[in-house]
């Protein structure tokens, strides 16, 4: 009787550690200290807060990229659309 109730303990034992070193691994937080981390670790952390500082960056400029156009825009898309619509069709002056 012993024998299949430390069984159960052991496993329900080893399957709550085993679902806690995942949720762990899946978040990304770890229990490590700070003092205890590798080189390795520490310039990974630096890469990857360095990469969204990029994309905030990225982001920041294609925002101002697309900004309402003014009327000048307007003014010269047109003028060089009616240019390219009159070379189109030249008139003949015969």
């Amino acid at each position: 009787m012993k024998s299949p109730l430390i069984r159960a303990l052991g496993l329900g034992l080893s399957l709550t550690l085993a679902a806690q070193a995942g949720h762990a691994a899946a978040t990304g937080k770890t229990a490590m200290p700070a003092e205890k981390k590798s080189l390795i670790e520490k310039a990974l952390y630096q890469q990857k807060n360095e990469s969204k500082l990029q994309s905030d960056d990225n982001l920041k400029v294609l925002t101002a990229l697309k900004a309402a156009p003014t009327q000048s825009f307007f003014a010269s898309q047109n003028q060089s659309f009616t240019r390219f619509v009159q070379s189109l069709f030249l008139q003949n002056n015969s």
